[in-house]
């Protein structure tokens, strides 16, 4: 009996759960993103060698037109492609009219332009083209379904019916491989992206707190000037008094507490830009928020920690956009919170 569970997860999701292809969306759009462009230049490339040939070879000179056209869509794809980096709409409609551009090529060189010969080139294309792209492989099924129906038509309408039957033949037997072979590889690819995905978020957390660590912080400050358009600021984090804590009460009572403080510094601030960097201390990036909605975002943080019985030094600054210099902005907001430590220390404690 067929599991309809795991045959739609297969179909839709790359053969893992949804909510696991959905996190992994952002790295299969940008491998997509540049598949698209190597093949758009490649295919440009190709084209350009069969329209040097067509022209040379008389005859090959009856696919000179299509080539041509063919030539034309791929450097409009392309220019359109990078003129719209951050449009994911953009790249899916690129992709799937580069591939209907070859597909319908393959059907005119194979029926219209030599229509006493088998087929050959759109047999490899069916079976090539759905894997070049990371597609859900539902789509690789229907658009092969729907390219073969294009193709069948075509033969029937065109060929020499002394070689039609072999090419139905061939276009039942390569479509099938396509399907499987397509829905294959995307499961091999997906899970391949799981399973570096999952390495690097163990890499990349804090195995206590649970937010990302000093080499995702590491890995990601120098993003957030590129991510800014109109401010970006930098709030430093000291917690107080952990080594007296450790030393008084052990060292579950510290890793409470800077559970805690974890805890209420995600609240405040975006989960995904708050960083442990180090043993008591934990960094945060607010980008394009105004000042005075930051301060109040690190009162209720202070506030909220302040309830649990603890207490935290913290340091802030900020840049505008187009200027920022992101070691310099993290030593400011440093700076500032070891002024705020050492008040707290100064300070008389009843």
């Amino acid at each position: 009996m067929v599991n309809t569970k795991k045959l739609r997860e297969l179909l839709f999701y790359g053969g893992v759960q949804a909510e696991v292809y959905h996190d992994c969306l952002p790295e299969i759009r940008r491998e997509n993103r540049e598949r698209l462009l190597f093949f758009l230049s490649g295919g440009m490339i190709f084209l350009l060698m069969c329209m040097m040939a067509s022209a040379l070879c008389k005859t090959l000179s009856g696919g000179f037109a299509a080539y041509l056209a063919a030539l034309g869509t791929c450097i409009g794809l392309l220019y359109a492609a990078q003129g719209f980096p951050d449009r994911h709409a953009v790249t899916c409609a690129c992709t799937d009219l580069f591939m209907a551009v070859i597909y319908l090529l393959g059907i005119y060189l194979d029926t219209l332009s030599a229509p006493t010969e088998r087929a050959c080139a759109f047999q490899a294309f069916i079976v090539v083209l759905p894997m070049l792209f990371i597609r859900p492989a539902i789509w690789n099924v229907l658009r092969t379904v729907l390219y073969e129906a294009l193709f069948v038509t075509a033969v029937l309408a065109w060929k020499d019916p002394a070689v039609y039957s072999t090419d139905l033949l061939s276009a039942l037997i390569f479509g099938l491989m396509s399907c499987v072979l397509s829905t294959y590889y995307i499961k091999v690819f997906t899970t391949s992206i799981v399973s570096r995905r999952q390495l690097q978020r163990i890499a990349e957390t804090d195995l206590n707190t649970q937010l990302p660590n000093r080499n995702a912080y590491e890995n990601r400050m120098h993003e957030y000037p590129l991510r800014c358009s109109n401010l970006l600021s930098c709030v430093y984090v000291d917690v107080n008094g952990l080594h007296e804590l450790n030393n008084a009460s052990g060292h579950d009572a510290g890793d409470a507490l800077l559970k805690t403080v974890a805890q209420e510094f995600a609240q405040a601030f975006e989960r995904e830009d708050c960083y442990r960097i180090g043993g008591d201390e934990f960094v945060a990036f607010v980008v394009d928020k105004d000042p005075r909605e930051v301060r109040q975002m690190i009162r209720t943080f202070v506030e909220n920690v302040e309830r649990h019985g603890y207490s935290v030094a913290v340091g802030t600054a900020s840049c505008s956009a187009g200027g920022i210099q992101i070691e310099s902005l993290i030593k400011q907001a440093e700076t500032r919170m070891y002024d705020v430590k050492e008040e707290h220390y100064r300070t008389p404690r009843h």
